[in-house]
């Protein structure tokens, strides 16, 4: 008898776990995609763009671009991404989660001086 909920629940752990490295790799493939850009309306553009290649399923319900940061001050594009993920085996009160997850790419576009 108490074997069944602890098996529901690792059931859900294994499945954030999982999401959390996707959604980590998402925000990666984000930001460099962000990085081959000379702007931040361009980098913001392409974000979204490598952003909407992210399949949605029963479990991943939306993935978004939350922040993005592109200061060629300091050389780095930041890209924040947040996915909303439905667990397989819904708690009361609590059935789905949200997975943050924040990536910095050197920007390798940078124009050259005149």
């Amino acid at each position: 008898m108490v074997l069944i909920p602890i098996g529901l629940a690792a059931v859900n752990v294994v499945c954030l776990i999982s999401t959390s490295q996707n959604n980590e790799q998402w925000a990666e493939t984000a930001a460099r995609a962000a990085a081959l850009r000379i702007d931040k309306s361009s980098a913001t553009k392409a974000a979204s763009d490598a952003l909407s290649d992210c399949e949605h399923n029963s479990i991943v319900q939306n993935i978004q671009m939350t922040n993005l940061d592109f200061n060629l001050g300091t050389g780095h594009v930041t890209v924040s991404t947040a996915m909303d993920v439905k667990l397989p085996v819904p708690i009361p009160g609590f059935s789905t989660a949200t997975c943050t997850a924040t990536s910095i790419q050197p920007i390798v576009s940078t124009p050259a001086s005149r």
